[in-house]
């Protein structure tokens, strides 16, 4: 039999970092310079601004927000609050960190390739990427999409987690690794397929990065090639490295006023780190998706039964989710993404029966799911609210 291996003990000078990080985070968490409030400063459609502060009740939580509007295939779009601590007033214009609301860019581009010609949906995504460590991968692309890959949440190599937990203590980027990082990192995780629904933001990155290989460039290049760009998306970007962050960015911060780093990362930009969009561009999704022509457009489709601890009736299309409707309440069918990073929270959502859209982005610590849906519903979805993290 044989015996477990002792604990080594870390050297003095380990714990002594260890600990002088563990103290220095609480007391940055414990003295943040104020909480958040969007004060008065409002730019864009005034009527639209009230509509959004009567909605929130109350202008603590946040220190910028920006919302689009979207119905007869306009965009509205106003802004609250600033975009850093005394800066500029926040505008439709101003970009924000998009976090996972990126993901149904990656699944529209999936459905774009598909239709295309040059990928399936049921096709196991180790064919897209001969030569890496996820070449034997059986789960199919539309699996990545939809989170049944049997991928875990992100990459649970030590060093990953390490860097992971760090940046939780530090309000610093927990992410790092190349397109060709991620999808070994995948690889080694292994890609089964066919299991149950699981959200894996290592999934989503990796089917990004596979459909990008494929087309033989990069997933930035691809996006703004195939989606962002005919679309005139032009404030839409990937940023790989803090020095790429757009100007003027909404600065990510926590509900004491903790400032936190930007997320950068190539290999996991499909996922949604590193993707900066603004309430203008994501409400020119929305209208052209409300329209029908959208590259990729089959995306908002229901492919599968979203399952887990989801409500009852959600369904997962490529990247996006889909609630049913509530006759009860009169709660139209809602198809939506919503999205966070260290300190940015965002969402999209379209009633598309109803012809009209809503996008929400804001600095701080407070989601703004239920802010999207009572717009979008006239208050009547601020019951049921998305029952998963995504």
């Amino acid at each position: 039999m044989r015996s477990s291996p002792r604990l080594r003990t870390p050297a003095p000078s380990v714990l002594a970092a260890l600990v002088a990080l563990v103290v220095g985070a609480v007391a940055a968490a414990l003295v943040g310079p104020r909480p958040l409030d969007l004060g008065d400063a409002r730019t864009g459609d005034p009527a639209l601004a009230e509509r959004v502060t009567a909605a929130l009740g109350t202008t603590a939580g946040h220190r910028g927000l920006a919302v689009a509007w979207v119905e007869d295939g306009r965009v509205t779009t106003a802004g609250l609050g600033t975009a850093a601590r005394g800066g500029a007033p926040v505008t439709g214009g101003t970009p924000f960190e998009t976090g996972s609301v990126a993901k149904v860019l990656t699944g529209m581009l999936l459905a774009d390739a598909a239709g295309r010609g040059e990928v399936r949906l049921d096709q196991p995504v180790g064919e897209l990427v001969p030569g890496t460590a996820l070449a034997d991968g059986r789960a199919t692309l539309a699996e990545l999409a939809t989170h049944r890959s049997g991928l875990p949440r992100l990459d649970p190599a030590p060093a990953a987690v390490l860097r992971a937990t760090t940046a939780s203590l530090t309000a610093g980027d927990p992410y790092d690794g190349s397109a060709a990082e991620v999808l070994d990192a995948a690889g080694r995780a292994g890609a089964p397929g066919g299991a149950e629904p699981a959200y894996s933001n290592l999934g989503v990155a990796a089917l990004g990065d596979a459909l990008a290989a494929r087309a033989g460039t990069s997933y930035a290049d691809l996006l703004a090639d195939r989606l962002t760009g005919p679309l005139g998306m032009t404030s839409t970007t990937v940023a790989t490295t803090a020095q790429e962050v757009p100007a003027g960015a909404a600065q990510p911060v926590s509900a004491n006023g903790r400032e936190h780093a930007f997320w950068t990362a190539e290999g996991y930009a499909p996922a949604g780190v590193g993707t900066f969009s603004t309430a203008a561009d994501l409400g020119a999704l929305a209208a052209a998706a409300l329209e029908g022509r959208a590259p990729g457009q089959t995306a908002l489709d229901p492919v599968a039964p979203a399952g887990g601890d989801a409500p009852a009736g959600q369904q997962d299309g490529l990247g996006w989710v889909v609630d049913p409707a509530d006759p009860a309440t009169g709660r139209p069918a809602i198809t939506w993404h919503n999205g966070g990073t260290g300190g940015t929270r965002t969402y999209v959502g379209l009633d598309r029966a109803g012809g009209r859209a809503v996008v929400v982005l804001a600095t701080g610590a407070d989601g703004v799911e239920a802010l999207g849906r009572a717009l979008l519903t006239d208050g009547s979805g601020t019951d049921g609210a998305p029952g998963r993290d995504r």
